[in-house]
């Protein structure tokens, strides 16, 4: 954990020197959180020089300005941006010791903890004060509790999730489902093998959480995200939501061809892209194979979901919505041999850790290296 939070703490100084402070920090996504920091209840579309545009969007995601609020002290202007960096930097501190715990717990080295915990999608939050590692922090908490049977914190901190970011509530969708479908291992199918019947993995059933664990912070979410936009609807409506969700793998065909067509211009997001979409492969093998159904389920709508994103041409974008797909395949990666797909899994890490430093440390600046070429 150590390790993990000084590379961290490195970066932070070094995009501070770069960007003029930690004010540098509160940029675009960041400034919402920044303004919910100050006042997490704020009613006022205009404050500190920032004007919400989805007033209610950023509201619902109250989990980490909260939190950054009560750092700060209640908010005090001059204290909220290093609030904002430190909550950030002690819940990716916090990744790796979990981690660590469920890799010494799997018979794995400690220094498989620094896997999620380095994933590049939680040092862009860290980098713009976005919520990323907050709510990695909470699920993989979620996660672990819940494989240890604790049932009633696993359900407070997915509720605590889904309040940061509401992209980890399909795990909670997931452990509903599990709760109704049994898990059974693949290619055993009854009436194909003769007197085959569905083989339940051992230790499965018991693994997946009761079915409250996921409905508690479901319905805790819906019922704050109806308030919330409720009390904005008056001052400034929500806009119609547009679904950017495609058909899977159609988007990422199609910025390839758009790369090919520009390779010297394209060639730092693919020099990003190429190991984030191997880290993604090795994390769906996980899919397949041992490990609590309901995490199998959540890795596969994750995976499905990421594939049906237009966001392949922004680095910041598909390193984030690949947090959770990151995180869940580490973890059911954990109980394979070291032999395999897995093995490769924390050189790609680092390898889309150290490109995403380079590229974001003076973002949103173009001054950066190669006079710009090289950063976001």
């Amino acid at each position: 954990m150590a390790a993990v939070l000084a590379v961290h703490v490195l970066f932070v100084v070094a995009r501070a020197l770069t960007v003029g402070g930690l004010d540098g920090f509160v940029v675009y996504d960041g400034r919402a959180y920044y303004r919910l920091a100050l006042d997490p209840l704020t009613l006022r579309v205009e404050d500190a020089g920032i004007a919400f545009t989805r007033p209610a969007y950023w509201q619902a995601r109250t989990g980490y300005p909260l939190t950054a609020w009560a750092a700060s002290l209640g908010g005090r202007p001059a204290l909220v941006p290093a609030a904002l960096v430190l909550v950030n930097l002690l819940a990716i501190g916090a990744t790796a010791l979990v981690a660590a715990r469920l890799a010494l717990g799997a018979g794995r080295s400690a220094w498989w903890g620094a896997v999620p915990a380095s994933w590049a999608g939680l040092l862009v939050g860290l980098g713009q004060d976005l919520t990323e590692p907050l709510a990695g922090m909470l699920l993989l908490a979620t996660l672990a509790l819940a494989r240890s049977g604790h049932h009633l914190l696993a359900a407070a901190a997915l509720t605590a999730a889904g309040l940061t970011r509401e992209t980890t509530l399909v795990v909670a969708v997931a452990v509903v489902v599990a709760g109704i479908v049994p898990g059974v291992v693949p290619g055993v199918v009854p009436g194909v093998v003769p007197g085959a019947e569905p083989v339940r993995r051992p230790g499965l059933r018991g693994a997946v959480p009761p079915w409250w664990v996921g409905v508690v912070p479901l319905a805790v979410y819906a019922g704050w995200r109806t308030w919330v936009r409720a009390r904005w609807a008056e001052v400034v409506p929500e806009p119609p939501s547009d679904s950017v969700l495609g058909v899977p793998g159609v988007e990422l065909v199609r910025y390839l061809g758009s790369a090919l067509a520009h390779p010297l211009a394209e060639l730092p997001n693919v020099a990003l892209l190429v190991p984030t979409l191997l880290a993604m492969a090795v994390a769906a093998t996980a899919v397949r194979g041992e490990g609590p159904w309901h995490e199998r389920l959540a890795l596969a709508a994750y995976v499905l979901l990421l594939t049906s994103l237009p966001v392949w041409d922004r680095g910041q974008a598909y390193l984030r919505w690949g947090c959770e797909p990151l995180l869940l395949g580490w973890l059911l990666l954990l109980g394979r041999p070291s032999a395999g797909p897995a093995r490769a899994l924390p050189a790609l890490v680092a390898a889309v850790w150290v490109v995403t430093a380079t590229q974001s440390l003076s973002y949103p600046s173009t001054a950066g290296p190669v006079g710009g070429w090289w950063s976001w």
